[in-house]
């Protein structure tokens, strides 16, 4: 093998790999969201259906990550003025104690709950991982990452794909 066809072969490679990464932990996986298995901090099952009709701000996070907490507080900071007629729905896969705990310490006026089974079960490998539901319960948008909700062409942006 020479050494141009040794370079087009690793190159190759490597952006194969690199796509496969970037895929996983990039973009938000594709799941149906009334079908999640929810429980409330009172372990009571929760049926994500009973939000239809109302917009729906809905994130998976975790009470150890950075850029969870951030987002959580941006929302927090901007949703009696901004986001008023938009429910936030935070979900957790860790322990239904550190639910309690961090929602309790947080005070946040958000729908917390956590998902029966792990995040990697759905296919969420990085986190915050978002998804924008609107009043007809179709996802209008997703996001694996921090959005930046105090930017405010963004924001109007997002709020107008819910509409």
């Amino acid at each position: 093998m020479n050494k141009k066809m040794f370079y087009i072969i690793f190159f190759a490679i490597t952006f194969i790999i690199g796509l496969i990464i970037f895929n996983k932990y990039r973009v938000a996986p594709t799941i149906n969201i009334s079908q999640l298995d929810l429980i409330d901090q009172n372990a009571q099952k929760f049926d994500i259906n009973s939000l239809k009709g109302k917009k729906i701000i809905l994130s998976f996070y975790a009470s150890w990550c950075p850029n969870c907490i951030e987002e959580l507080s941006v929302l927090h900071k901007i949703k009696k003025q901004k986001l008023s007629d938009i429910e936030v729905v935070a979900v957790t896969d860790e322990s239904l104690d550190k639910l309690i705990v961090f929602k309790n310490k947080k005070q946040y006026p958000f729908t917390f709950l956590k998902l029966t089974s792990s995040f990697s079960s759905l296919g969420i490998a990085s986190i915050p991982t978002t998804y924008l539901i609107n009043s007809k319960g179709d996802i209008v948008y997703n996001k694996v990452g921090y959005i930046h909700w105090d930017d405010e062409s963004n924001l109007n942006h997002l709020k107008t794909l819910m509409e």
